[in-house]
């Protein structure tokens, strides 16, 4: 699981802002538990509480102020898995190869990672 990493927000990438710290409001851009950003307004993420894969839209497109909302909660991989296929968010293999990843519970996942 070492591969997944935190794709840079919008403001990281502006150029002539400093980049904001994390955030743990799942709304905000610079949110500290994205797993993968799936395209531009598409993300997915841990829920604050460490429940679940939040599958989330951005609700205009960057620049412009927006914010994050979900539109789709798993527990399991293939459930996200299915979240993701039926929004055609799976349109390149290694976004797919991502998301098979993970293990096949947010179960499993937290047990890996608490053990970090």
């Amino acid at each position: 699981m070492g591969n997944i990493s935190t794709p840079p927000t919008p403001s990281q990438n502006s150029g002539g802002s400093l980049p904001q710290p994390p955030s743990h409001r799942e709304r905000d851009d610079n949110y500290a538990k994205v797993i993968t950003q799936l395209a531009p307004r598409w993300r997915v993420i841990i829920c604050k509480d460490g429940l679940q894969w939040i599958l989330q839209k951005r609700s205009v497109p960057f620049p412009n102020t927006g914010t994050w909302a979900g539109k789709s909660y798993s527990t399991t991989r293939d459930a996200l898995i299915a979240a993701c296929s039926d929004r055609g968010l799976l349109s390149e293999p290694s976004e797919e190869q991502l998301l098979d990843a993970l293990p096949s519970s947010f179960r499993e996942y937290a047990k890996e990672h608490s053990r970090s």
